[in-house]
């Protein structure tokens, strides 16, 4: 696998967000993303201890033919931006998260697809400005960045 791509993000704030993402070898075949996990941060800085967003998730796994995923979204609340490491933090979990191997719609079984939400409530805590994120892919203990870039978000007008 090479280096991760690169892609800017805009979103905004207090509303629904949503991002599909096919990741794809050379090739053009989807890479088969079964019993992996997937995390992405948003932080305003890469020295930056605090986290305004922090999604999981992961894949179906195909022992017995459990279909459940595994995803979460933790905003920084009213404050906007949390340490993850503080579990006193002002911290909220909203609904949404990285579903792996999924289509656009999130029904199962497309090979290299990634579908990433976060709620509209989660959204209106996200400071407005142009902050910066990562997407790594991890299996046991290989972990890969799959994309990188700005994540700005515009603010709400109507409220």
């Amino acid at each position: 696998m090479g280096r991760a791509g690169n892609y800017d993000i805009v979103a905004e704030q207090g509303s629904d967000f949503s991002l599909y993402l096919s990741y794809q070898e050379n090739a053009g075949t989807g890479v088969t993303l079964d019993l992996y996990q997937a995390r992405m941060q948003v932080r305003r800085s890469t020295i930056d201890t605090g986290a305004l967003l922090w999604l999981s998730g992961s894949t179906p796994s195909n022992t017995a033919g459990t279909t459940l995923h595994t995803r979460s979204v933790t905003g920084g609340g009213s404050t906007g931006e949390f340490t993850p490491t503080d579990a006193t933090a002002d911290q909220e979990l909203g609904t949404g998260g990285i579903r792996l191997n999924v289509s656009s719609a999130g029904a199962t079984g497309t090979t290299g697809g990634i579908l990433i939400t976060i709620d509209a409530d989660t959204m209106a805590n996200v400071p407005i400005g142009r902050h910066i994120y990562d997407l790594e892919i991890h299996s046991g203990s290989s972990a890969e960045k799959i994309l990188k870039g700005k994540f700005e978000v515009e603010g709400e007008v109507t409220r």
